[in-house]
């Protein structure tokens, strides 16, 4: 037999009210962390898999010795972050994003009720890593957003099976016409270099180092 489908959560769904700053303000942490808002409507995130956090870590650690050194010589002011709320839009409708792995310009004092946290004209690069329930989002959705938002560069993860080890590193830059473009396609077994650039700054990355502790 069939067991009957409690449809009551779901009509509460349909009829939530779009979500505002000051409504997400007013949540418990716990709840927080467990959602984006997207143009004034609640997204739910899961918390991401341990070979997707392993990914994310890693490419931080290199990007913030890579960023270090770029403050050395021109005397800037850069962090890198993992899973730190972007804010895109505080109105006509809330939005905002958390990027796996993102790359912003210091932020020394609160700015008002987003506080420390950084606005998409902070940041230098988001990255994304692809899972098996994020496809369409990253690949399609955040890639229109981040450009609408003015990021200059957007790094698109993928993973074997969606799961890891990854396999491909996508690297977007903002063209004048306000769209990416790509840039950069490394694929493993192919690339011996997952990341190797030197614009924003310079850095060069292998897929064991990408790897560790995986």
């Amino acid at each position: 037999m069939t067991e009957a489908i409690d449809w009551s959560d779901f009509r509460a769904a349909a009829y939530l009210p779009e979500m505002t700053f000051d409504m997400y303000k007013s949540f418990p942490e716990d709840v927080s962390k467990q959602i984006e808002v997207v143009d004034g409507w609640m997204v739910r995130c899961e918390s991401a898999e341990p070979s997707h956090q392993t990914i994310g870590r890693n490419l931080a650690n290199h990007l913030w010795e890579a960023v270090k050194d770029l403050d050395r010589r021109e005397r800037g002011c850069h962090r890198v972050n993992t899973d730190v709320d972007v804010l895109i839009a505080e109105a006509p409708r809330f939005h905002f994003r958390r990027p796996d792995v993102l790359v912003y310009r210091c932020i020394e004092e609160d700015r008002g009720r987003w506080r420390r946290k950084p606005y998409a004209s902070d940041c230098l690069i988001v990255v994304e890593i692809v899972s098996a329930d994020s496809v369409t989002t990253d690949t399609r959705d955040k890639r229109a957003e981040y450009a609408g938002a003015g990021i200059p560069h957007y790094w698109i993860v993928r993973m074997a099976g969606n799961d890891g080890p990854a396999i491909s590193i996508e690297r977007l830059f903002l063209a004048t016409d306000g769209a990416y473009i790509s840039v950069d396609l490394a694929v493993r077994r192919r690339d011996f270099h997952a990341v190797d650039m030197i614009d924003p700054f310079q850095v060069k990355l292998t897929w064991e180092q990408l790897d560790e502790g995986l």
